[in-house]
């Protein structure tokens, strides 16, 4: 008894410190000017492991590795650290110069677009596992999709022809609605709407899958991370049953924000430890599926990132934000300077991110 007592009073006292740690979006340039903050909670909070098969080189059914962590990345430049449109050859660049196959390539999707393209194909191929997320946003024309309007089943012509490809897709494939929903939210209900109905869409594009029989589609509820929102997070979430991972995006901005700079620790366990502590999504893998400390002279921060995610098992997948966000002067490029590489290879070359990707 006395053992629980003290295991809930830290929980408790995690939290408490995780609560008052803040962070903002990367890609919505959303300031919290003026805001305090104060130092987040920097040991993780006492976890369930998540059910994983015995033996390393297996994953399990939505592709939890049964040893160590997915490393991916999102191509947006090449090797050198220019920025292109070209994705395909970004990622083959990367790759030279890593020295290796990332598990995981990311892709973001506007509204309207028809995915996963010849591209993803040729990527599930060569063996690679894809995390796609599909906006409420088109991306040529800016209009923002209401997702009331998703959930009444207004956009259903274009949802099912979206999930018939998903489907004819054939590989398992991780799948999310509208990352970083808190985005709109900052902006007002009256954009895209309230955090209920996200969830109602959620759910019904959740629905229209499983009855175009897009069983290999994993489901990734992918938030920004962000304490300042908790109050969000219990109506954002879908429910268990409409979920398989979850995922969020810790970043360091320090001066790009005019913050101080933040441990790996500091960045990435507040809202780990939250899920914990509120029992959201209990049990479920989580994917980082962006992360990245602004600057040149961050490579021990991501040398750092690896030791840490080592010592935290619920993270089973990690992503760096391999960009610089359209607004504003931040730059998450681990292809920025010679240093920042050097630390996010020291993950690269780790056995510990490099697993046996499952094959079919």
């Amino acid at each position: 008894m006395r053992s629980r007592i003290v295991i809930a009073v830290a929980c408790l006292v995690a939290l408490l410190a995780a609560t008052f740690a803040f962070r903002a979006s990367a890609g919505d340039g959303a300031n919290q000017a003026g805001a305090r903050t104060p130092k987040p909670s920097t040991s993780a909070v006492p976890d369930t492991l998540i059910p994983t098969p015995e033996g390393c080189g297996t994953a399990s059914e939505i592709l939890v590795p049964s040893c160590g962590a997915w490393l991916g990345m999102w191509p947006r430049t090449r090797a050198d650290g220019t920025k292109t449109p070209e994705l395909k050859d970004n990622l083959a660049s990367l790759e030279r110069r890593a020295d290796r196959k990332f598990d995981i390539v990311s892709r973001y999707y506007g509204w309207g677009e028809r995915l996963p393209d010849a591209t993803d194909r040729g990527w599930r191929d060569d063996g690679r596992i894809l995390l796609i997320d599909l906006r409420a946003r088109n991306f040529i024309t800016n209009e923002q999709v209401k997702w009331a309007d998703i959930a009444s089943g207004k956009h259903d012509a274009y949802l099912r022809g979206v999930a018939a490809d998903m489907k004819a897709f054939g590989a398992k494939v991780f799948f999310s609605f509208n990352q970083e929903p808190e985005a709109e939210l900052e902006k007002g209900i009256g954009v895209a709407g309230s955090a209920d109905d996200y969830a109602d869409a959620y759910r019904h594009i959740h629905t229209l899958f499983e009855q175009a029989g897009a069983t290999n589609v994993i489901w990734v509820w992918w938030v920004m991370g962000y304490l300042g929102h908790v109050g969000w997070y219990p109506a954002l979430y879908p429910g268990d049953r409409y979920v398989d991972w979850v995922s969020y995006d810790p970043y360091d901005f320090n001066r790009c924000r005019d913050a101080a700079k933040e441990s790996p620790a500091q960045t990435i366990l507040p809202f780990l430890n939250w899920l914990v502590v509120s029992a959201t999504a209990k049990g479920k893998p989580v994917m980082l599926s962006e992360f990245g400390s602004h600057g040149d002279d961050r490579g021990e921060w991501y040398q750092g990132v690896g030791e840490l995610i080592k010592k935290t098992p619920r993270i089973k997948a990690i992503i760096p934000f391999n960009s610089q966000p359209a607004t504003g002067n931040c730059d998450f490029r681990v292809t920025a300077a010679p240093g920042k590489w050097a630390g996010f290879a020291t993950i690269a070359r780790d056995p510990f991110f490099n697993q046996a990707l499952p094959k079919g």
